[in-house]
């Protein structure tokens, strides 16, 4: 493996064609539903549509004087701009040298030493980071595109992989269906709550007691999946 300790970091951050879409994008977007929307709602109105959605488009047709159509436009420019602060709130950055990696996310910041990376793989737009007894470490959205930040690790001789390399051994949690200890199980079933009452940051919490636990834990949608973890 080349030496990469003595290399400059690759700091991996909004590149600024998308900066500028994710600045802009939310706000222009608004500013065309509200020119768009009543003129294109009163031309559906004259093809005759089913009654709940007449109501809508009837409402909306009514957005039919420049002040109105202003003051729409305004509300959504203010919706967009919101949705702008709200991605780059919940983006990290990350930067990849050879000894550590450090990933920014809401004023936060986490260093990983390079001992303790064991995997790391996309899993929709998120990248996940596995230590070496296989526990997730970190799990966010990169500013950089997926192909950038693969790219980097690989580079810098990261163990990246295609998809998690823990997947198979992932089996479906039912409520009593035995063969996990009672405080696991407990565990479990607080977080399924968690994740009905749409309560991330305590599920979050839920995970990391989990892992002490000796287990992993991964979501689709409200269904958990659970698997021992794995020294690597």
């Amino acid at each position: 493996m080349d030496d990469t300790s003595s290399r400059q970091p690759a700091v991996l951050g909004h590149s600024r064609p998308d900066l500028l879409l994710i600045l802009l994008g939310p706000a222009l977007l608004g500013v065309l539903i509200a020119v768009a929307v009543p003129p294109l709602a009163r031309w559906a109105l004259s093809w005759g549509t089913a009654l709940p959605v007449k109501v809508l488009f009837r409402l909306a047709g009514q957005i039919d004087t420049g002040w109105k159509v202003a003051i729409q436009a305004v509300i959504l420019v203010v919706v967009g701009a919101l949705v702008s602060v709200e991605i780059l709130r919940r983006s990290s950055r990350i930067t990849v040298a050879g000894d550590t990696v450090r990933l920014e996310t809401d004023g936060t910041r986490q260093t990983l030493e390079r001992e303790r990376v064991g995997a790391l793989f996309r899993e929709g737009s998120a990248l996940v980071v596995l230590d070496t007894e296989s526990r997730q470490v970190f799990r966010g959205e990169p500013q950089a595109r997926a192909a950038v930040v693969e790219s980097a690790f690989r580079d810098f001789g990261y163990p990246w992989c295609e998809a998690d390399p823990f997947a198979g051994l992932y089996r479906r949690w039912e409520p009593e269906a035995g063969g996990l200890p009672m405080e696991v199980e407990a565990v479990l079933s607080a977080r399924a709550v968690a994740l009905r009452k749409k309560a991330g940051k305590e599920a979050g919490e839920l995970r990391d007691t989990l892992q002490k636990l000796g287990y992993a834990v991964r979501d689709e949608k409200e269904t958990q999946f659970w698997r021992p973890l794995v020294r690597s």
